[in-house]
């Protein structure tokens, strides 16, 4: 009977040191820093409001008459880890919007010709038209880009987010910015690739 006792006794040591290492929840607005020294999605938010900001007082000075729209080009993720850069992209999406800048979706054109076309079948209740579609005349491209050096020998991340507004008439580059991140990671030894 006394073995019984200890397994319980065991066991119910083992239950309540499980219950110890579950995940605790935290607050989604703190500003917290990945171990790593990658970027934080807070940090990618914050880097598409302040490029959003900057390119609406550009076109504050400068606003084409038949209004601003842009198409996304893919976010180049060109680090040593695998950021979520969709977070970046819609976050730039939501931002672009309240400024009154529409962003373009190319690529779902085939998509929306496809229903468009199914729409003057007659088979809906309103017939759509192509020629309402719009045409990006600004791109959008960022790249993300890193350095991985060492300063009073410590190891040093500096993340680098490299923006770019291109017209898409002359392909010039119509406003460029970039916004870096320095970071001393915590874990101190590794390579490039943590």
């Amino acid at each position: 009977m006394v073995k019984w006792s200890w397994v319980v006794l065991i066991g119910l040591f083992v239950a309540l040191a499980g219950c110890t290492s579950t995940t605790k929840r935290l607050d989604a607005g703190a500003d917290i820093t990945a171990d790593s020294g990658e970027l934080t999605r807070t940090e990618m938010e914050r880097a598409a409001s302040q490029f959003v900001k900057k390119l609406k007082t550009h076109f504050d000075e400068e606003r084409p008459k038949d209004g601003i729209f842009v198409a996304f080009l893919p976010t180049k993720n060109d680090t040593s880890e695998e950021l979520p850069v969709s977070v970046y992209d819609n976050k730039m999406a939501a931002e672009l919007l309240a400024a009154k800048i529409y962003t373009v979706r190319v690529e779902d054109r085939n998509k929306a010709l496809s229903e468009i076309s199914f729409s003057q079948t007659g088979a809906t209740a309103t017939e759509l038209s192509a020629g309402k579609m719009r045409s990006p005349n600004f791109f959008i491209q960022t790249d993300i880009t890193e350095a991985i050096f060492k300063s009073g020998g410590d190891r040093i991340v500096e993340q680098t987010l490299n923006f770019e507004l291109r017209s898409v008439e002359t392909q010039l580059v119509v406003f460029s910015d970039r916004i870096s991140y320095r970071k001393k990671p915590r874990n101190q030894k590794g390579r490039v690739g943590w």
